[in-house]
């Protein structure tokens, strides 16, 4: 049985994480996986993986921040240095770490997830080795964001890329083979959402790039318009208080739950129990969440902004909103929740579109264009 090695910077939530679950359950049943992940923040990984994957953690300390920013408020200066300095150890620990674990791999394909892995890849690991490199992040037309990964990446054998639009950037312009597949989703039951009620449902990490707090403004339009309709938001993160403080500030604390990172059961009820999913981000480069919400027959809406919204809710799959313009979502949001018919249409769509990738067909994928060729 072939070896795949998967290098993960963490296993906490996270798009890319639950990424390098799905590929588990896809390659788990015909090669022998493992993953090597540079960070343990919680005692288990936020999403599941059987037993047959063997999870090897190169540092397990504890590795929760202080805030600077809320050192500098409260002037603990000395506080500041040591945690500055604290950071940059774990920053040369980690680099040692990874050098020394790829190194010495022993495995038929490396799979990475980010730049930081790329480079360790590309200077150390073994040639006979098949090196796939996976990209996660859109460039946003930022060169040296560009120019580090094109670097990082000369040694590499494939490079995996999961929309039409990074594909058609990239295949020109790096060594290794580009080839476009899409990321998967789990489709494993027939549960959909009766669109019955005026919930609107938001899933994401609470970061600056994933736009929650413009869905708030959104939230606030809305609630002047039409008071029948609710948000639900599923995620956690550095932004938590922030949002939190903006959703009172905004008096919209009948109108917007925040229910925190879940998983399992209780995401799949988050979904059901919507009529609509809006995705808010500034930046998205696949968006694994507007495929979950599809799986459950919601029809989704977005800012095009997000690269990931573009290619998935492209040619009236969904809805895109153009500049950011919040105004026109909220009035798009109160549109489509007074209109069982549209929604209904959306809905069918949404269905129609995830089944193009389910993990069966992006398994084909996978084996047709690159674990099959080596």
């Amino acid at each position: 049985m072939k070896k795949i090695t998967i290098l993960a910077l963490h296993l906490d939530y996270g798009g890319i994480e639950k990424y390098i679950s799905y590929l588990c359950q896809m390659f788990e049943k015909k090669y022998d996986i493992e993953i090597i992940c540079t960070y343990k923040f919680q005692p288990q990984p936020a999403f599941e993986f059987s037993n047959k994957i063997k999870i090897k953690y190169l540092i397990e300390d504890n590795l929760k921040d202080l805030s600077i920013k809320d050192l500098l408020k409260k002037k603990k200066f000395l506080k500041i240095i040591k945690e500055v300095l604290r950071r940059l150890k774990i920053k040369k620990t980690s680099y040692k770490l990874n050098k020394q674990a790829i190194q010495n791999l022993d495995t038929d394909y490396i799979i990475t997830t980010r730049t930081f892995h790329n480079r360790i890849v590309n200077k150390y690991a073994k040639k006979d080795i098949i090196k796939i490199a996976t990209e996660h992040n859109h460039h946003n037309n930022d060169k040296k964001y560009i120019n580090d990964l094109v670097k990082s990446i000369t040694n590499f054998d494939y490079f995996i890329l999961c929309t039409k639009e990074l594909y058609d950037y990239y295949k020109d312009i790096v060594k290794p083979k580009c080839i476009l597949i899409p990321n998967p989703v789990i489709i494993d039951n027939n549960i959909v959402s009766k669109l019955n009620n005026k919930n609107i449902v938001s899933v994401g990490r609470l970061s600056p790039e994933k736009g929650f707090e413009d869905l708030i403004d959104v939230m606030k339009i809305i609630s002047r318009k039409d008071k029948d309709i609710t948000l639900t938001i599923c995620g956690d993160g550095y932004l938590r208080e922030k949002v939190e403080e903006k959703i009172k500030n905004l008096k919209l604390e009948k109108k917007v739950k925040l229910l925190g990172f879940v998983k399992g059961k209780d995401l799949e009820n988050a979904y059901v129990n919507s009529s609509l999913y809006v995705m808010p981000s500034i930046s998205e480069c696949f968006g694994l969440v507007l495929l979950e919400a599809m799986h459950y027959g919601l029809p989704c809406l977005s800012f095009d902004s997000a690269s990931g919204a573009r290619e998935l809710l492209g040619n009236d799959t969904g809805v895109l909103i153009k500049d950011r313009n919040k105004e026109a979502m909220a009035n798009k949001i109160i549109e489509l929740l007074n209109n069982k018919k549209e929604l209904t249409d959306y809905s069918k769509k949404s269905l129609d579109k995830v089944s193009n990738y389910s993990l069966k067909k992006i398994n084909t994928l996978w084996e047709k264009e690159v674990l099959s060729n080596n």
